[in-house]
């Protein structure tokens, strides 16, 4: 083990690159065995800090009436260990950012008593002074208030005025992100706002039996149907968004073991090479090949160990930051400061995985270097050159033609053949490099003899016998494909944000509302309003033939919003007809002429049955195109009268508009959002998960341009005595710096242009995984900006000729050659 430390020590830099990659390769393991337990912690937290043994709440179905009296409800099918209260509505504070506050009306000192929120400042508070407010710790965060100021909130019944009385902790209702406008008033205060004397539009419910929270809905449901009856810990949700962000955690983790494994391999056989004349020292002296064989077993078990280590640790420490941007990304679900309790065999298999990964890499050197004799490890007398192997070549093309055999076949959208033929992609290309490369550098052989004479020549022509050479393109054509295939896809993101500008209606959106369309055409006298639109859309999850699946259902006249007809017009569309997006159509395999019954308690109808009568293209209006679309008039008969979105035109100042609109619509809980601010909140949430897969490709991509740069160096030391001979006998040195420039040159023009056309190809397999896990989107080749890329960094990689081209400058060539 002394003699193994001492090994690892001597190679410090190759293996801290080594100890990188196996730490990041770990560390995204890590996450992916994690994630799940994390994520159900947290709805769990949430649950037990917010609601604290409250297991479901009740609204009235009727939005545009929903106050009720408590004892309209009947609990007397079950057995119910509490009930708690409360009459909720909107108001609105300009403070520059035109802040919608939900003002909460309740018994406070019931919901002190029962935890549900907790004071943690106060000056004297009265619990039922009408004129004194609770408000959450984040609005003294975010914008400053303090206990004694007095705000006025634009309500129903006009602006009033009101002192901050206490500020809470960050527990019960105030736990978490959702509730950070929450204002907490007395009960008759808001009944007051909403003219509403003893009555409710809120009930939270605790039962005394927990076991079975879903039969009780059902059971309260059968006696109140009135009523809309929810579980405060949505299951449904929770496990699709666990899926959701495991799959893009899997891809995460496919694109950086892609990379990875080749930084490792190649930096873990540098170590081994540089280590045979102890091997032949060893092996001399009577030691086995099987002793020395476990001897370098183990030193690179002792790498996997140290990596899998560091990845544990890492994973242990930045889990909750990269979850949560993952899962605020993918899903728009926050998650808290607070991950699951250690699982012990994640950090076993996270450990035993990257003692694999180390072996894997290096076993076949390790085998090698073993069927050596003596005499050639004692004098180093290995093979430099590179040999072009025509079964591994012929093995490149069989994957390579497997991927597309898979991508045309996978018109399912199938996660698994998708990742495969991402991978088949890949080490069908890595195969067929040293292919490739030894027929260009041929080719640039000759070109190079042409124009710019032999010592080019020969340094094209070097390259196709050099494995260290050889070795610096795959790094290339490994690090440069991951870039290019990440830059197309941003640049496919960014065009379609590029797109939706061009399908935005009008100025301004509203959502949130709560009323029917004839209550907010009141909106059309407002000054400065020159048009309104409406839309109908529901998104919560309808049951499809007995299914629940991810649908937005669309009540549309026509062509909008970037909704376009494919098989059939929008316009034509009669009750009982409906069209569906043609990708999701396919993954689905829904065809037309398909019955649909259609479910959800939300539904004014609870059941619809459709036929599909053509397909559309949703690709602008949502990135999952999982649209159903319905003639307008039948989804409002039949699934929601309430408009989801309103659209105002507007030749007005928008900031002034927005004013006028929220206190034009006071007591609801509507967001007003302009163009701009809704296609920077959408950049925001897809940006984040780029980011993340930037961060690991960028760390990936740093260890592969060290590991290019240790490469220049290492191939000097090997070609030194080359290069001096070559000094001595037919070259200058001039000549000679020629050489190693067109060398580095023409390698890396083949990685540049290999790459190019590897990524090309694997961006359209990234498209197809992207579409499995439900994300659609179009790659768009902009030539211009790939062809920048791809020269910029040529010209970067062509700075690691310094290093060589100056070595050869300060060379001694008598030292050099002085032992031939």
């Amino acid at each position: 083990m002394k003699y193994i430390i001492k090994n690892i020590w001597e190679n410090k830099l190759r293996g801290f690159l080594i100890l990188f990659s196996l730490m990041i390769s770990t560390f995204i393991v890590f996450l992916n065995l994690v994630a799940r337990d994390d994520i159900i912690h947290q709805y769990e937290k949430l649950h037990e800090e917010s609601y604290h043994g409250y297991d479901m709440i009740v609204n009235h179905e009727n939005t545009e009436d929903p106050f009720f009296n408590e004892n309209e409800f009947k609990t007397n099918n079950i057995d119910v260990s509490n009930k708690l209260s409360a009459i909720t509505t909107f108001g609105v504070v300009d403070n520059n950012d035109l802040l919608t506050l939900q003002l909460y009306g309740c018994n406070r000192k019931s919901y002190l008593d029962e935890s549900l929120f907790m004071i943690s400042e106060e000056d004297n508070f009265g619990i039922s002074k009408d004129d004194q407010i609770l408000i959450s710790p984040q609005l003294v965060k975010n914008y400053g208030y303090e206990l004694g100021d007095r705000i006025s909130i634009q309500t129903q019944i006009g602006v009033k005025e009101y002192e901050i009385g206490a500020i809470a902790k960050d527990t019960g209702l105030f736990f978490g992100v959702d509730n950070e406008n929450l204002v907490v008033m007395t009960n008759s205060e808001v009944e007051k706002i909403t003219e509403q004397e003893n009555k409710s539009n809120v009930l939270m419910i605790s039962l005394t039996d927990k076991s079975n929270i879903k039969n009780s809905i059902k059971a309260l449901q059968e006696n109140n149907d009135d009523f809309i009856i929810e579980s405060l810990v949505d299951k449904e949700t929770m496990d699709s968004n666990i899926d959701m962000i495991s799959q893009v955690l899997l891809i995460i983790l496919i694109l950086a073991l892609l990379m990875n494994y080749y930084v490792i391999s190649s930096n873990a056989k540098v170590i081994l090479l540089s280590r045979i004349p102890v091997v032949g020292t060893f092996r001399s002296l009577g030691a086995s090949k099987i002793k020395v064989n476990v001897i370098l077993v183990l030193e690179n078990l002792v790498y996997g160990m140290l990596g899998g280590t560091l990845g544990v640790v890492c994973g242990l420490y930045f889990r909750e930051t990269i979850l949560g941007t993952i899962a605020q990304s993918v899903s728009n679900v926050p998650l808290g400061e607070t991950s699951a309790p250690i699982n012990y065999a994640y950090i076993i298999f996270s450990l035993i995985f990257a003692i694999i990964i180390q072996l894997i890499s290096v076993i076949h050197v390790i085998y090698q270097i073993g069927n050596y004799s003596i005499k050639n490890l004692i004098f180093e007398e290995l093979s430099s050159i590179q040999k072009v192997s025509i079964v591994l070549t012929v093995l490149g093309f069989v994957f390579q033609g497997f991927s597309y055999i898979l991508y045309k076949m996978n018109n399912l959208y199938n996660i698994i053949f998708t990742i495969l033929a991402l991978v088949l992609a890949m080490v069908g290309g890595i195969l067929i490099l040293p292919f490739i490369t030894k027929h260009l550098s041929l080719f640039m052989t000759k070109i190079n003899k042409m124009i710019f004479g032999e010592a080019a020549s020969l340094g094209a022509k070097n390259i196709s016998t050099s494995k260290i050479i050889n070795s610096n393109i795959k790094l290339v054509v490994i690090s440069l494909s991951m870039i290019l295939m990440i830059f197309i896809t941003s640049l496919s993101l960014e065009n379609l944000f590029i797109k939706a500008r061009d399908v935005f209606e009008l100025d301004i959106q509203l959502y949130g509302m709560e009323k029917k369309e004839d209550d907010y055409l009141k909106l059309k006298k407002v000054q400065g309003v020159k048009d309104l639109q409406f839309l109908y859309t529901y998104m919560n999850n309808p049951t499809i033939n007995g299914k629940e699946m991810n649908l937005i259902l669309s009540g549309l006249e026509g062509e909008r919003l970037g909704i376009k007809n494919k098989d059939g017009k929008i316009e034509n569309l009669k009750n009982g007809e409906v069209m569906i997006d043609e990708f999701y159509a396919i993954k689905n395999g829904f065809e037309i002429g398909d019955k649909l019954e259609i479910k959800s308690d939300d539904f004014k109808s609870k059941k619809i049955k459709v036929n599909i009568a053509g397909t559309i293209d949703s690709s602008i209006f949502t990135i999952s195109r999982n649209t159903l679309v319905f003639s307008e008039n039948q989804f409002k008969k039949e699934i929601l009268d309430i408009p989801s979105n309103i659209y105002v035109g507007t030749d007005k100042n928008l900031k002034q508009m927005k004013k006028t609109l929220y206190k034009e619509l006071s007591g609801e809980n509507i967001t007003a959002e302009t163009f701009n601010e809704f296609i920077e909140n959408q950049e925001q949430q897809v940006s984040g998960l780029l980011s993340t897969v930037w961060v690991f490709l960028i760390l990936s991509i740093l260890l592969s341009a060290i590991g290019l740069v240790n490469n220049q160096v290492i191939g000097f030391i090997q070609r030194k005595r080359e290069y001096a001979i070559l000094y001595s006998v037919s070259m200058s040195k001039a000549q000679l710096n020629i050489m190693i420039f067109f060398e580095i040159v023409t390698s890396f023009l083949i990685g540049c242009i290999f790459s190019l056309a590897l990524s090309i190809w694997m961006s359209k397999l990234l498209g197809v995984l992207l579409s499995s896990i439900g994300i659609y989107l179009e790659f768009n080749f902009q030539w211009g900006d790939i062809f920048i890329v791809v020269a910029s960094i040529f010209v970067i990689l062509m700075l690691t000729a310094i290093i060589p081209i100056f070595k050869i400058l300060k060379m001694n060539v008598i030292e050099e050659i002085k032992y031939e």
